[in-house]
């Protein structure tokens, strides 16, 4: 594998204006409208992540409380393991500024890792977990309940 900043640089130059590339596997990420369209999310249509900028995780998360069905964005089973890493080999980019993503588990549902920019608050889902997080199970809940009373 070529060293990860020689082939960031070389892909940010080829990339269209406007467009952004998935942290996972370059793919140059496709708009998505969620609902009415009012929203709009990146996709990659080779692995299926799903990057929201900052706060758009959870406009869909509440557009799905409205009756938006979250199938039309993220198709594809949770936790499919696809971990073709083109950009690094030892951690994700941040599509928007290029920083280092950091993994972290979902206060409510642990079992979700997702990756955050601490820079832009961008969050990048691989495919099923939008669908997993927005499907908080009475198992769940209790799990939730009782680690909470732990604390």
């Amino acid at each position: 594998m070529v060293g990860g900043g020689v082939v960031s640089s070389c892909l940010m130059k080829t990339t269209p204006d406007g467009k952004i590339r998935c942290p996972k596997d370059a793919t140059i990420m496709e708009r998505m409208s969620v609902g009415s369209g009012d929203l709009v999310v990146d996709h990659c249509g080779r692995c299926g992540a799903i990057w929201f900028d900052a706060y758009e995780l959870d406009a869909v998360l509440k557009a799905k409380d409205k009756g938006v069905d979250l199938g039309d964005i993220d198709y594809g089973a949770a936790g499919h393991g696809y971990e073709y890493k083109v950009l690094r080999d030892d951690f994700l980019e941040c599509p928007r500024d290029h920083t280092k993503l950091v993994q972290v588990p979902d206060p409510r549902q642990p079992h979700v890792v997702i990756d955050i920019c601490r820079t832009c608050g961008g969050v990048l889902l691989d495919s099923g977990e939008l669908k997993d997080l927005s499907e908080f199970t009475l198992g769940e809940r209790m799990k939730s309940f009782f680690r909470l009373k732990k604390e």
